[in-house]
């Protein structure tokens, strides 16, 4: 796989979609739903990890060598 870059590793800002709560696991299902979930506790994303405006980060290395450069995406 010579000059590919391979993903590594993905950062989500959101578990599922805030919106819709289509993608809500069955255990958060009634707090995804809940009008009355505390500010700042929102259940779709429970590590409050927010990468740039809501994105998503994305690492990707050199499966040749370690000693290639990393790269990233934020999309």
């Amino acid at each position: 796989m010579r000059g590919q870059m391979v993903p590594l590793l993905t950062i989500a800002s959101f578990e599922w979609d805030g919106g819709t709560h289509g993608w809500a696991p069955y255990e958060d299902q009634a707090a995804a739903l809940s009008p009355s979930y505390v500010a700042g506790a929102n259940p779709a994303q429970p590590t409050a990890v927010e990468v740039g405006s809501t994105d998503n980060l994305q690492l990707y290395v050199c499966p040749a060598s370690p000693d290639h450069p990393h790269t990233d995406l934020i999309q």
